[in-house]
């Protein structure tokens, strides 16, 4: 996953770059991030740091609370990680966070079901990227 991408195809870049690129920004967008906290590479890295915690116990919780149709509680933990995703433009987490957000609130728990793995597979590619970024620095 890119952390610095610019978006569009250029310098003799192919369509597949392109939509590589563009995939890579659903992901994440790093410095669309680091650009929001005025280039302030700290502050990224401990949004990152909380990001990499606090996703996985909040994944738990929301897993936790569909199996028991725990309604608050699941519209609560994925409302969390949208927020977290979303420091990081992580498009395809925000995306899915949002719908089991809403869905938890109807009840639909045939939606919450069918967005959690979408949810559990982004956030596994939104931490991948945020630790490759990390480790990079």
């Amino acid at each position: 996953m890119q952390s610095e991408s610019s978006g569009a195809a250029a310098g003799g870049k192919g369509a597949s770059n392109f939509h590589a690129e563009a995939a890579a920004n659903r992901v994440c967008n790093l410095r669309a991030a680091l650009e929001r906290l005025d280039g302030d590479g700290d502050l990224l890295g401990m949004l990152i740091a909380v990001y990499l915690e606090d996703s996985v116990e909040l994944e738990a919780r929301l897993r936790g609370a569909v199996e028991k149709q725990e309604a608050a509680t699941a519209e609560r933990a994925a409302h969390s990680l949208k927020g977290l995703a979303a420091n990081f433009d992580g498009l395809l987490a925000v995306d899915a966070a949002f719908t089991i957000e809403e869905a938890s609130r109807r009840q639909e728990w045939a939606t919450v079901h069918a967005a959690l793995p979408t949810l559990e597979q982004a956030g596994a590619q939104l931490r991948r990227a945020l630790a490759e970024h990390q480790q990079s620095q």
